[in-house]
């Protein structure tokens, strides 16, 4: 977000009309007096807000999302009593209303400031709300459990939880929303050390204190709201926004779906989940993208084949980075099927291996669809973080043998990671709209 500073104090007219008077008298001996200095002269100038260090604002994030997390090891209990469904339709609408509000809040807070950023991010989760309300009211019982006010609770409270860390992205106050988050924090940890048989926690009203520990870090994270700014309604989206807005929410509906279709696919009552390795690479994978943002922003001094090539070596870079996870992966789902007798598992079953490699390689997927986003190829991100999904509901009318849903999940992102990997690397060039001398790219 840019700013424009106010200009400097400088002499008043007067005064300069003073000493240019003054100047053209001689002095009494007969010569001339010195003409003053010229006043120094003052431009308006642009200039770009201090950047935090892309760790730092990678670490803030992390830190963030473990909110979500925190909500829904607390909510555990009600979740369980609910249908299957609910939780993943409220994870499909709100991970992408999540995701289309930050890229467009973000738009939106560098031209017309915080408060409406937040004014928009509100507005579109209120319409998330509204749809997750009708949706309940509408579906069958088998699709949402005997307790439809209990499944409006789970879904509301995770919508809530969701726009608590897209109001805090887009304002840039992810420091303060996370203090206020502890509560949160507090609870799910209070829900898992009771699941592990600390008996001493069973009296803590869990359910009674997760709505107003949802509902104090909204409350915070929407205050830009409140202050009164020269721009009470969000500024139009251009045409451009409004495209790479849409790219966004193809991806967040589609990263949801494969949350859901691996989850589905996985053991039940594995003690290493899936989700395990895709929260380790969470932190490195933010802290690689964000390294390579800040270097195509540190962009050299002049156009043509010096950028381009700074761009080629920052994207090779960044590509070996997004190596490990493919080979990982990879290597887990063989030692599901070539595991040595003698050598200890690191999993309970076979099953559990093919869990891991699904949520790393899941993790490289989404990894290689954030970076792609991130160099505004929205279309190519979008359409790789479709693909999954597509290649799964194409599967069963193709003629390729099948060996159950978590094999062919794995061999699906195996897939889709190996053609990530080829498309950044075919696309090492900058976009168009990021060529230095474009007089759209921002300064």
């Amino acid at each position: 977000m840019t700013s424009t500073p106010a200009r400097p104090r400088t002499a008043s007219g007067r005064t300069r009309r003073r000493a240019h008077r003054g100047a053209r008298h001689a002095r009494p001996n007969g010569t001339p007096a010195p003409m003053p200095a010229p006043p120094a002269i003052t431009t308006r100038s642009h200039r770009a807000p201090a950047r935090r260090p892309y760790l730092l604002v990678a670490l803030l994030r992390c830190v963030l999302y473990v909110t979500p997390l925190s909500v829904a090891a607390a909510a555990a209990d009600p979740i369980a009593r609910v249908a299957w469904p609910v939780p993943l339709a409220t994870l499909l609408l709100g991970w992408a209303a999540a995701q289309t509000l930050t890229c467009t809040g973000i738009s939106i807070a560098r031209r017309a400031g915080p408060g409406a950023a937040a004014r928009l991010v509100g507005s579109g989760f209120a319409g998330a709300a509204g749809l997750w309300c009708s949706l309940v009211w509408m579906a069958p019982v088998p699709l949402v459990g005997p307790d439809r006010g209990q499944a409006l609770v789970i879904g509301l409270g995770g919508l809530g939880t969701l726009a608590t860390v897209t109001a805090a992205l887009v304002t840039r106050a992810e420091a303060v929303v996370v203090l206020w988050s502890l509560p949160c924090w507090v609870l799910g940890a209070a829900t898992l050390a009771r699941l592990a048989g600390e008996s001493v926690l069973d009296a803590v009203p869990i359910g009674l204190l997760l709505p107003a520990a949802i509902v104090v870090p909204l409350i915070r994270a929407f205050q830009p709201v409140a202050v009164l700014s020269g721009c009470v309604h969000p500024p139009r989206l251009t045409p451009a926004e409004l495209r790479r807005s849409g790219g966004y929410l193809i991806i967040g509906a589609a990263q949801a779906v494969c949350v859901g279709l691996v989850w589905q696919a996985g053991p039940a009552g594995s003690t290493v989940p899936f989700w395990l390795p895709l929260l380790l690479a969470v932190p490195i994978l933010e802290a690689l993208i964000g390294w390579h943002t800040r270097q195509l922003d540190a962009r050299p001094a002049t156009a043509g084949d010096d950028y381009r090539r700074h761009v080629r070596g920052v994207t090779w870079i960044t590509l070996t980075g997004l190596l490990p996870p493919f080979g990982v992966g990879v290597a887990l789902a063989l030692a599901a099927y070539f595991r040595p007798a003698r050598l200890p598992s690191f999993a309970d079953t076979p099953a559990g291996a093919l869990g891991l490699a699904a949520g790393t390689l899941l993790g490289g997927v989404f990894a290689l669809t954030y970076l792609l986003a991130a160099r505004n190829r929205t279309g190519i991100s979008a359409t790789l973080a479709a693909a999954p999904p597509l290649l799964t509901a194409a599967l069963p009318f193709l003629p390729l043998p099948s060996s159950g849903p978590l094999p062919d999940a794995v061999a699906v992102l195996a897939t889709t990671h190996l053609a990530g990997l080829l498309v950044v690397a075919l696309t090492a060039s900058p976009a168009p709209d990021l060529a230095l001398d474009d007089p759209r790219r921002k300064p």
